[in-house]
């Protein structure tokens, strides 16, 4: 793996960590479920180059949106709520897709 891509991915553990910190001390326990999963997910990428772990981020993007939407659709509104959720959950799973979509063949 190049190093720009090992960097933007420790970077993105780094947030993933803190934001999964952020929700626990808000008691938002799904979505501590789902990305202690995408962590899993993302180790799995970083240390072990494994496709396998890209995959699991990406679907714990799509369950993190859908508890994002619904959680915040009542305070938010539908279309705030929409968007937000999109931002956060699908950011590090695309940047991720541009740094390591040269390499993917090289990926076990």
């Amino acid at each position: 793996m190049k190093k720009p891509a090992k960097i933007w991915l420790w970077i993105a553990l780094v947030l993933c960590v803190c934001t999964t910190g952020l929700n626990l001390s808000e008691g938002r326990w799904l979505s501590v479920a789902i990305a202690v999963v995408s962590i899993i997910g993302l180790c799995a990428l970083l240390f072990a180059r494994r496709r396998a772990g890209y995959i699991v981020m990406c679907l714990c993007a799509v369950g993190s949106f859908v508890v994002g939407v619904t959680q915040n659709m009542s305070t938010l509104g539908a279309v705030p709520a929409i968007v937000m959720s999109l931002i956060g959950s699908a950011l590090v799973p695309v940047i991720t897709g541009l740094f390591i979509k040269s390499q993917w063949n090289e990926l076990k």
